[in-house]
Order: structure tokens, then sequence, then C-alpha cells
């Protein structure tokens, strides 16, 4: 077949996998986990580096899969070969062999944004003057839409390429923030940082984020991406601060308490926003939470009203924990709202764990946690409608001893 040889099949693999022909997305496959389509991504990974038969067969097959790995990977070759061009492509050879290794064919070149990414991030490296590396750094980061191929993000060697491609990213990132904070810069700067964040919210950036936007006078700003970070840390793993955070919040209160405070600003700064206020018990997380139950258990004598926890414990409908954690964080989140809704405006809680919340329950006593208990386990099983259940213990908060 007759192809034009400077056409370029471009492969995306960064933030997700696609395959561009002459200005048409190529679809291979029913879908990108397919074994022969891994073959291939791994192989135009490599560019022009040869890769052997037994790297193929280690990063693509547990051998305890296949009683034949060797004949697999055959079958897999033969597979790009006859389903390349029954998705649209010239037919010709995309992986031909030398020596006994493989690597991709030359009959039509092919680009990844991964090879362009890494040759933009070195030519910056290598630019002497600031503002041509500048531009480097910043087409390599245009091109890094997030981790190499996500649908098999848990396979070896996809984990091994990712950490190596994650380094170079966050070194692009440090250099060009650096650049825009001495260029005065600020708007790029602050669109690069929300790009870390949305692309890696675990890798603290929100800390430089904030950084920079202190350096700016934007403290408001600066305490909500603060909160959200803190929330994000809560929700998804059910962490407390960390000490960076906690000196990053000290950061922001000396900041934005450096001039005399005017008590109308400070009462728009104590009060509750109307988008964020749910109707029902107050969540905070666990930190927040231990400070209020020392203020609370300080008044309880003086007030005259018992409070007591409870600490409320997800289950499987045996009574053991739940294993599968999507399943779990999906209980955890419908736990969170049905405990919200059973409880007064004046109760305060929070998750302890990912299976687990803390509820504290002023002016009761004992045998009332029994029915706020029950209401709030028959009101569970009444939104998920499954057999997942919960249990609970108690303790008064007048048992809490000084240590």
């Amino acid at each position: 077949m007759e192809f034009q040889k400077q056409t370029v099949l471009e492969v995306c693999m960064l933030g997700g996998f696609s395959v561009t022909y002459q200005g048409k997305e190529i679809l291979i496959g029913r879908k990108n986990t397919l074994k022969f389509i891994q073959l291939l991504q791994l192989i135009w990974l490599r560019g022009e580096r040869r890769i052997s038969k037994k790297e193929l067969i280690d990063a693509l097959y547990d051998r305890r899969e296949v009683a034949d790995a060797n004949n697999s990977i055959n079958n897999l070759l033969h597979q790009v070969k006859k389903q390349l061009p029954a998705a649209g492509l010239p037919d010709c050879n995309y992986i031909i062999r030398i020596e006994g290794d493989y690597m991709a064919g030359t009959e039509i070149p092919v680009r990844t944004d991964v090879q362009s990414f890494v040759e933009l991030a070195e030519a910056g490296d290598r630019e002497l003057n600031e503002e041509k590396s500048a531009c480097y750094y910043k087409q390599a980061l245009a091109l890094y839409k997030g981790e190499l191929l996500p649908d098999i993000s848990t396979e070896i060697w996809v984990i091994e390429e990712n950490l190596q491609l994650k380094m170079i990213f966050d070194t692009c990132v440090q250099r060009l923030a650096d650049y825009f904070k001495r260029n005065g810069k600020d708007a790029e700067l602050e669109a690069l940082y929300e790009k870390a964040v949305r692309l890696f919210p675990y890798e603290n950036w929100q800390l430089d984020q904030i950084d920079a936007l202190l350096a700016k006078g934007e403290n408001e700003r600066a305490l909500e991406i603060y909160h959200q970070m803190v929330q994000l840390y809560s929700d998804e793993m059910g962490l407390d601060p960390t000490p960076e955070m906690l000196e990053c919040y000290e950061k922001i209160s000396q900041s934005s308490h450096a001039l005399p405070g005017d008590m109308e600003f400070i009462k728009r700064e104590l009060s509750e926003k109307k988008e964020e206020r749910r109707r029902g018990a107050y969540f905070c997380d666990y930190r927040t939470f231990t400070e209020i139950c020392h203020v609370s258990r300080r008044n309880m004598e003086r007030l005259g009203k018992s409070i007591y926890l409870m600490l409320c414990t997800l289950s499987d409908y045996e009574g053991k924990p739940i294993q599968n954690q999507e399943k779990l964080k999906l209980r955890s989140a419908d736990l969170e709202q049905v405990i919200c809704g059973c409880l007064r405006e004046g109760d305060t809680f929070t998750r302890y764990n990912q299976s687990q919340y803390l509820i504290m329950l002023v002016g009761t006593n004992k045998e009332n946690c029994e029915i706020v208990y029950q209401r709030i386990k028959n009101r569970l099983r009444e939104k998920i409608q499954t057999k997942a259940s919960i249990s609970y213990t108690v303790a008064s908060l007048a048992d809490l001893k000084d240590i």
C-alpha cells in the first residue's frame, strides 16, 4: 500500500491513550487495557531503543498467567499486524525484529507526547538563556496532561516509567516557578501551581501556591486553599494536617493578623459562609474536634450538662471490616451524610478514620445514646439498601483525664 512517509503517527500517553493519523483519531481495539495494545505502548514508549522478547514477557505477563509466554508474545505481535490496518491505519510493519529484539517500525514515523515532553525538558535544562529555557519548560508542561497510561497505571513497567516522568515534571514546575517569581509573572505562577495541584493534589503543591499568594497579599485566598487541602487529606485519607501544613497555617495567621484587627472584619472572618453551611450536625477535622472536646470538658461543670462521645464503626453484614477500599469509601461518605442529618446542629462529629466516626452529644445520657445509634443505623440502611452495618461504643467526656 502506498502512503506518505512524512506522515507521522501521533501517540498520546500522558493522561490517557490516543492515536492520531493524518488528523484523524484511530480507535485500536475495544479497550486500552488489551495486551496487544500494551505491547504497542511499550514499544512506542521505547522509541528507537530495542527491547528483547524476555523484557516484553516480563513486562506484560506474570509467568503464572500463561503456560507458554513465548507463544503468547507471538500471538500479540500477530494481533498488532492484524488490528492496526483493521482500525484504519496503513498496512505496514509497526513492529520490526532486529537480531532477536523488537522496536517500532520505521515505515511510518511514530511521535509520542512522552518523547516530546522529555526532549523539551532536557532542552530547557541545557539552555543558558533564562527566557528561552522557561519557554522550553512551558512547552513541556503543556504536553503533560496527567500520569502515564492511567488505564494500566498499576502495571510495574508503567509505574517505573511514571516515576521518572514525575521527577521531570517536578523539576520543570520548580524551575519555571523560580523564573516566574524572579520576573514578577504572578498570573502565570498561579496558573502553574493550579495545574500542579490539579494533577497531584497529594504532593503538597498547595504549600508553594499559598506562599505565592501570601507574597501578593492575597491572604483570604491562601486560607481558602489551606482549608481545601486539609479537607482533602481528611476526606480522602482520614489524616490530620501534617507538620508542614500546620506551619503553613501559622504563616497565614501571622500574615493575616499583622495589622490591628477590626471587629467587623473579625466577625466576617468568624461567620459561616451560607454556601458552605449544611444543615445538621457540625463536621470538622479530628484536630479541631479534639480542641472542641477540651473546651467542652472545661465547661461541663459550669454549664451543668453531660456530654457523651460516641464512636460509630462501619462493618460488613457479618460484622467484619470492609476490605474493598472503594466500597469502604462510598459507605463512609454515606455514613457521614446520615450522621449529619440525624443529629442536632449543636452536635459535632469528625471522621476518625475511613471506617469510624466520632460524635459529641451534648446534654444527653447513656440511654439516649442508644436511641441516637438506632436512628443512625436505620437511616443508613434506608440510604444504602445493603447489608453493611455499624456498631457503637460510648464514653462520657467527664471520664477524660489530663495526662
